[in-house]
């Protein structure tokens, strides 16, 4: 496998970067085909139901796989609470459990509204819940780019010691 994927072997067990685009994808797509479905066609809800359904179900994939990954990180950076971005795992943690749970209220209004056949009575009050799911989403998914890329969290602390070492010389790319 190491041949074949050897990423993989650099994650050191921790699939959460592998999984976290899904529910930012889904979910932002689901509000995208719910403007369009009220704006243009209501054949376009479809579209945003299942984009909604798949969303909530890898966040409830990827949502584990924070909290172990917070694990993993924890056991590997000795500077514990210090580690650089330490505050922004729990930002991070809450932003993301808080767009887990609208998403699974979400779903479970959407399935209401569809087994009534009623969207069109509902469709502002789905859109503005899709809209408040994706600026949450937003939210978390700013915090944890910050958390590996401001403060190289989940980073292999070697890498970055050892790129720090060579970046001695300039380069003008």
């Amino acid at each position: 496998m190491e041949t074949l994927l050897p990423g993989m072997a650099t994650l050191r067990g921790n699939i959460h970067p592998l999984l976290i685009h899904f529910p930012i994808a889904f979910f932002v797509g689901a509000l995208a085909m719910e403007v369009l479905a009220v704006l243009r066609d209501e054949k376009f809800h479809f579209a945003a139901t299942w984009m909604l359904y798949l969303g909530t179900l890898s966040a409830l994939i990827a949502l584990p796989t924070g909290f172990i990954a917070a694990n993993i990180v924890a056991a590997t950076d000795p500077r514990g609470h210090d580690a650089p971005g330490h505050d922004f795992i729990h930002i991070h943690r809450n932003w993301m459990v808080a767009s887990t749970a609208v998403g699974i209220l979400l779903t479970g209004y959407l399935l209401w509204i569809n087994k009534k056949k009623n969207w069109v009575s509902h469709r502002w009050r789905l859109l503005l819940g899709l809209a408040v799911l994706s600026a949450l989403v937003a939210l978390g998914a700013d915090r944890g780019g910050r958390l590996v890329f401001e403060s190289g969290t989940g980073i292999n602390p070697e890498v970055l010691k050892s790129a720090t070492e060579k970046s001695t010389h300039e380069d003008n790319h």
